[in-house]
Parts: structure tokens; sequence; C-alpha cells
């Protein structure tokens, strides 16, 4: 059996594009023991592995050069050597960017067919989903009659957090990028207030008109100028849930981390910023995915995908991640 798999050829500096991977396919051999050979449907794209190509350890662990290049992916499996899986079992976990994966069984986990397809296991059923849940409520502890704003609310992650932030009492402010994604958040799942921030220069005065009452939770996915105007909007005793930082991850060592600033808010507001990961959680995302498949089902929860076809156009989907553009879960069919 041939698998196709997209391998790293050189780092970025900037934003990613297709000339950083490379395309090849090989044989694969004979299963060993502990691994499962996986025909991957779908791959999720997700920002984090920028840091991982950026060709600087400091910021992050750095993929070899001539490596597969690393990514989330659901598929079924089509052999197995390890007893926990059987050949036609839906998973999804660390798969790479191939169409064929042999993975060690630690790597993956089942996917229930029964909550929902199999591709939202890589979004509102998987990582995201479970990333905006326990962001927002455990976290953030985000209560009935408080004010949350988000970033990158038209995201995989973003939209979710609004609309449980709506169904949790709580009233919602979303900031977005460009004309498409602020009508995904006003016509699709219904908000009012929704900040484009590629229309304003000045990010202070942009949340002191979306937010008028202040905010309690912040969830961020962005970090930069962005975060350091919520610092500003922030009600007493507000919470900062610092879920990701994706406006630096183009930028390299040098700017990845500008601050921290305003830190005198922090103080005078009591207010707390906590760093979020999602794998903390384990241990509840059974009763979370339960919630969120009921939510789906009664339609209390819009959920999204923009799905790109094919393995070989996997690249130029990573690099939309970093500008405006489509909404939802962005993903890649591979089949």
């Amino acid at each position: 059996m041939k698998t196709r798999e997209l391998k790293l050829r050189a780092y970025a500096k900037g934003a990613p594009h297709r000339d950083l991977f490379e395309l090849t396919e090989h044989e694969l051999g004979a299963l060993e023991p502990g691994r499962v050979r996986v025909a991957v449907r779908y791959l999720s794209m997700d920002p984090f592995p920028r840091l991982r190509i950026s060709g600087d350890a400091s910021i992050a662990p750095q993929i070899p050069l001539g490596e597969v290049m690393i990514g989330r992916g659901a598929g079924e499996v089509i052999e197995s050597r390890d007893e926990a899986f059987k050949p036609g079992d839906l998973v999804a976990g660390e798969l790479g960017w191939r169409d064929v994966a042999d993975v060690d069984a630690s790597d993956i986990r089942l996917v229930d067919p029964d909550l929902g397809p199999l591709s939202w296991s890589l979004g509102v059923l998987g990582p995201s989903g479970l990333a905006a849940y326990f962001s927002l409520l455990k976290t953030g502890e985000a209560k009935a009659g408080e004010h949350v704003l988000v970033s990158a609310a038209a995201g995989s992650v973003g939209a979710i957090a609004v609309q449980i932030a709506r169904l949790h009492g709580a009233s919602p402010y979303a900031v977005a990028g460009g004309e498409t994604q602020v009508e995904y958040l006003q016509d699709r799942l219904g908000l009012q207030a929704v900040a484009d921030y590629t229309r304003h220069d000045d990010f202070d005065a942009m949340l002191a008109k979306a937010c008028p009452a202040g905010v309690d939770v912040f969830l961020d996915l962005v970090g930069g100028p962005l975060h350091d105007a919520a610092r500003l909007a922030l009600r007493p005793h507000g919470r900062i849930v610092q879920v990701g930082t994706i406006s630096s991850y183009n930028a390299g060592s040098e700017a990845a981390d500008i601050g921290p600033r305003r830190l005198t808010e922090l103080i005078l507001k009591r207010a707390r910023i906590t760093g979020f990961m999602v794998g903390d959680h384990a241990p509840d995302f059974g009763a979370a995915l339960q919630t969120l498949s009921q939510w789906l089902a009664s339609g209390d929860l819009v959920y999204d995908e923009h799905v790109t076809d094919g393995l070989e156009n996997t690249p130029a989907a990573f690099a939309a991640l970093f500008k405006p553009g489509p909404v939802g879960k962005q993903l890649v069919k591979v089949s």
C-alpha cells in the first residue's frame, strides 16, 4: 500500500506558503506491534503547527526538514496491531499531512459515530469544541449576566465560544476580521455586538464602542494589540483566558512576545490572566462532548465547516488561517 505525504522542505519566514512543503509518495512496509494504519479522511487546519516550522527552537520544538508535516486528522482504521483498535474503527488524533498514516496507538482515540459526522471529531466534537467549552466555563468561569469578549470569533473555537456564552446567559461580544466574518457572526449566529478589527486603527476605541459595559471574561485567541485593548476594557475582577496568540505566529522570535503591557490594569481591577491548555481537562472530555452533542441536536449550537478538497491543497488551506477569510472550522478532505 502506498501513501502520499507532505514533507517540510524549508522553514517559514513570515506567512506560510506552498513552497515550504513537498508532496511525495512511497510504499508502506509491514505494520509494527503497537501501531495502527489509518486511511486519513480529514485533516484539521490549526494555527499552532506554524510555530513548529519557524526554524527557531526557542519558540517551539522544530519539525526536522524532510519530515512529514504534523497535524490532527480523522479517518478509518485499515489495519491494527494494537488490541484497542480494529479495522473499520473511526479514529482521530495526530495523523500528519498524508493520506495513509502509520501511527502509535497512543496518538489516536476512538470516535463515537453516534455523536456526529467524522469531521466533527476535529472541530465541535473535538479540540475546538472542547477548548471553547472548558476555556469559557471552567477557566474563565463565565456566569449568567456577565459580558464575554471573544477574539477570532468567526474561527473554529471562537464561533462555538460565543454561542456557549449566550447559552449560559452571558452577553457575548465578538471581534473578527473582514466583512465575510462579521456577516457570518451577525446573520448566521445572530450576534449583535461584532467589531471588525480590519476597519480600526485604534483598538481601545473599537472595544469602548463594541463593549460599552466593559468585559468580565476575555477569551483571547489572538494576543497582540487587541489583548492590550481588552485589558483596558476589563471590569473589576475580570478574567483573561489566553488560548492562543495567532497574531504573532508569523512574526519570529524578535516580535513573538511584545509586552506584557498595561499591568497596572490587572492590579487596579484585581483581574487575572490564565494560560489555557485543553488537555488539562481530559478527564471531563466525555461529559463535555455529550453536552455539545445535545446542543447540536437541539439546534441550540450552530456549527459550520469550510472544507478544502485534496491533500495537495493542504498548504493553501493552512496559509488561509493567518488572514481574514473563511469562517468556521477549516478542514481538508483528503480522500
